[in-house]
């Protein structure tokens, strides 16, 4: 009994999942072009944006040697 009643609780809460609608491709490929353009327009962002770039692969480096 109680595996059927877990199986039914984890069946009601995992729908909401495959019923969330998929993001259009193009404004998904929209935003980023904006995104992009913005950071590219200001000297300042696009530093920071390679700062950030950087600390994000030193970040991944550190957690494979850290594995």
């Amino acid at each position: 009994m109680n595996w059927l009643l877990f199986l039914g609780l984890f069946l009601v809460s995992s729908t909401p999942l495959f019923a969330q609608a998929q993001p259009d491709p193009a404004k998904v490929k929209a935003d980023a072009q904006k995104v992009v353009s913005v950071i590219k327009g200001d000297k300042a962002k696009t530093q920071a944006y390679c700062e950030i770039n950087d600390l994000g692969e030193q970040i991944g480096e550190a957690n494979q040697k850290e594995s």
